[in-house]
């Protein structure tokens, strides 16, 4: 195998672009590679270990960013309840949160002020744009795909013929269908995972004509009312990316991904619960009656194999030249692998603030765990 091939990342989920910025530090050339072109931005802004964060801080430092500390460890959510944005009573909160949400939450969380996952996603990626060492492939679908003893042989409907030292599956798994020749190498890699326990994801991204009068830089749990005859309290997930950018994610069950009626109606209660989470004339700006009338443009994006529910990726030595880092199973984890693999040195967590007690610093009061006129 030439040690001049190109390595090919197959997918554009968030994971694909947290590989790539890996590659180009090691001076790689790489072909990506569509896929099944769909991706959902990072659902929620914290991340669930140390290992993901060091990996989401070495990124922002790789697009030129600024990484300081401290490191925010706690519970770096909030949830609306009682007509405000409160800390999760964590023992209560898991027992009654839906259990698919646990794969975005969890008792510890990390963050660092500033680094937001998509924002330094959305960077790398305008950044990925003019770089000479990407070759981009969409709209053309693999018609010959043979593995070697290191590295194979890939050819695209579009011509492109080229052999590939390394190969990163980073899409939808059920892509995998379409490499038969893949299968039983990522099977290994794959443990428990049950094609029964796939969810779909409904998100949509607001841009805010203005933005309201009260900036939270948290993630937000903000329940959804029930639909007859469900038995699971079912809540949006979202954060502000930015003053006049919010991100807001509802996960569906497989049976509701099959009609767009059924899709449709999610969004709708999405829109609801966001107006009466910010019906406070606290949080919207002068001259609007809700939260929607300060939306001025919003993009949907649906999918319905967004994260399983069971299961969990592991190393595989049966051929290491195949790799799997999917963010089926949400992006800390998929973070985590990436860290893993590639050997990313930890960020120094000397100096870790815990979440509440810095919420003076981040524009959350601890007296806005009961007002919302405090946040």
């Amino acid at each position: 195998m030439n040690s001049n091939a190109p390595v090919i990342v197959f997918g554009e989920g968030s994971a694909s672009v947290f590989v790539i910025q890996e590659l180009l530090k090691r001076n790689e050339f790489v072909v990506w590679v569509a896929g099944s072109g769909s991706h959902l931005l990072p659902v929620m802004p914290h991340l669930k270990s140390e290992a993901a964060l060091s990996l989401l801080a070495s990124a922002a430092q790789f697009a030129g960013m600024t990484v300081e500390s401290p490191v925010e460890k706690g519970l770096c959510h909030r949830v609306f309840r009682s007509k405000a944005f409160k800390l999760p009573n964590w023992k209560k909160s898991e027992e009654q949160t839906w259990s698919p949400e646990l794969a975005y939450l969890a008792q510890d969380e990390y963050r660092i002020e500033g680094l937001d996952p998509a924002l330094i996603e959305e960077k790398l990626r305008k950044q990925f744009e003019t770089e000479t060492r990407i070759t981009r492939v969409q709209n053309a679908p693999v018609i010959e795909f043979e593995l070697y003893s290191q590295g194979g042989k890939i050819q695209f409907a579009n011509g492109l013929l080229t052999e590939f030292k390394q190969f990163y599956f980073c899409d939808d798994l059920s892509m995998l269908k379409g490499f038969p020749k893949l299968m039983p190498v990522m099977k290994a890699q794959m443990k428990g995972v049950k094609t029964g326990a796939k969810m779909g994801a409904l998100q949509v991204l607001f841009h805010h004509s203005v933005p309201l009068k009260q900036f939270i830089n948290r993630g937000l749990l903000i329940p959804m009312n029930r639909d007859s005859g469900e038995t699971f309290e079912r809540d949006v997930m979202g954060y502000f990316m930015e003053p006049t950018r919010s991100v807001w994610t509802v996960l569906l069950q497989p049976t509701e991904c099959e009609e767009n009626h059924e899709i449709m109606k999610k969004l709708r209660k999405l829109k609801q619960s966001l107006n009466r989470a910010f019906e406070s004339p606290e949080f919207l700006p002068d001259g609007k009656k809700e939260f929607m009338e300060t939306v001025e443009r919003e993009q949907v994006r649906f999918e319905e194999t967004a994260i399983f529910t069971e299961g969990a990726l592991q190393s595989s030595s049966s051929n290491p030249d195949f790799i799997l880092m999917t963010d089926s199973f949400g992006l800390s984890p998929a973070l985590e692998r990436i860290a893993l693999h590639f050997g990313t040195k930890p960020i120094d967590f000397d100096a870790v603030a815990d979440t509440q007690e810095s919420l003076p610093n981040t524009g959350l009061e601890e007296t806005a765990l009961e007002s919302p006129s405090s946040l």
